[in-house]
């Protein structure tokens, strides 16, 4: 029945613009989720798996942004930012984000991976690996990024427009490219 309304209340509160329309779907979509603070959602939005979610004060997300948590958990910490376009998908794992998170346009963060380990079986009926994604505070992801599970990306990094992460990155380290690799540092040497 949760599951009922969830739909509901995105398909009626997920269009109207204005200041209006984000004072209704913070009204309406509030008890939805297991913690929600005083939270800008943008129009256009898909929620799916709410109440595994916990969203801090200050969190803004975006027009046209996808939230999954079904049987996994999300975290979005205070002030955190999620351009338009970008998919955080934490079903069956977690991704977690700290605090002054920025995340730009057309990023993914995916807590799965297809199973792919028999050649006997199509990948579509192998099911998914779970992990988690922890991004500590003070981090930018620029723009159509794609993170994957089992990474951890420290205080401080800037992970570069397009990069694909597939391993930890170190706090204050600068990242670009597919995969990803250190490029510079935010440290003074």
């Amino acid at each position: 029945m949760r599951h009922f309304f969830e739909e509901l209340y995105t398909a009626a509160f997920a269009w109207p613009p204005t200041v209006a329309g984000m004072a209704l779907r913070l009204l309406f979509w509030r008890p939805l989720f297991a913690r929600c603070g005083k939270v800008r959602f943008g129009t256009g939005l898909t929620l799916q798996g709410c109440a595994n979610m916990r969203l801090a004060d200050g969190v803004r997300l975006g027009k046209g942004c996808h939230l999954y948590a079904e049987g996994g958990t999300l975290e979005l910490g205070e002030d955190t930012a999620l351009s338009p376009g970008v998919t955080v998908d934490a079903s069956g794992g977690l991704i977690r984000l700290g605090k002054q998170v920025a995340v730009g346009p057309g990023t993914v963060l995916r807590a799965s991976n297809h199973r792919f380990d028999s050649l006997d079986r199509p990948i579509m009926l192998q099911g998914h690996s779970y992990g988690e994604i922890l991004i500590e505070d003070d981090v930018w992801i620029a723009a159509n990024c794609t993170i994957t599970p089992g990474t951890r990306i420290g205080r401080g990094a800037v992970i570069g427009a397009g990069a694909v992460v597939t391993r930890d990155v170190e706090p204050f380290a600068i990242v670009g490219g597919v995969p990803a690799r250190v490029i510079g540092s935010r440290k003074k040497n």
